[in-house]
């Protein structure tokens, strides 16, 4: 099944483009770099202001940072789908990238867990700027798993197949 998948990137014009040009790579690096501090900065501030930190800033207001997220979120999707075409038979058997991707999956559930309990009740807390425990959770475990995607990237060139 992964050979079929792999198979598939290295016949698509993706692959080819990607490999056509020395600084195609650099690019990518570049734009995921980029990505990856919109994305991170954003979640910071957001999470740890949901964390009972920085009650400076009202916990609504954090808002205004989910398109800067969003945007390094789309960054890096269409940088790391573009790293997993240019060299698909090392990433589909990356420990590493495996690992990666299931952090942001999981990521991508917390989120929705967010908007489920959180988000949608944040307007009916009794104090708008202390979050509930709930909150503190769920913006804790998105710290802690986007730092492990963090983490798991960077691991990325130097973990081989498990």
């Amino acid at each position: 099944m992964l050979q079929v998948l792999v198979d598939w990137a290295v016949a698509t014009p993706l692959n080819e483009w990607v490999l056509s040009w020395n600084w195609t790579w650099v690019i990518l690096e570049i734009l995921h770099f980029t990505g990856l501090t919109l994305l991170l900065g954003g979640l910071l501030l957001i999470d740890l202001r949901y964390m009972g930190f920085l009650t400076q800033i009202p916990a609504r207001a954090t808002h205004k940072l989910l398109i800067i997220v969003v945007i390094g979120f789309g960054i890096n999707l269409t940088s790391g789908i573009l790293f997993f075409f240019g060299d698909p038979g090392r990433y589909a058997i990356n420990i590493g990238f495996q690992v990666k991707f299931a952090l942001i999956l999981l990521a991508g559930l917390n989120v929705l867990w967010f908007y489920l309990k959180v988000d949608r009740k944040m307007y009916t807390w009794l104090d708008p700027n202390t979050p509930p425990a709930l909150a503190k959770v769920i913006a804790s475990t998105s710290l802690v798993l986007w730092f492990s995607v963090l983490i798991c990237g960077r691991m990325i060139p130097y973990v081989g197949t498990g």
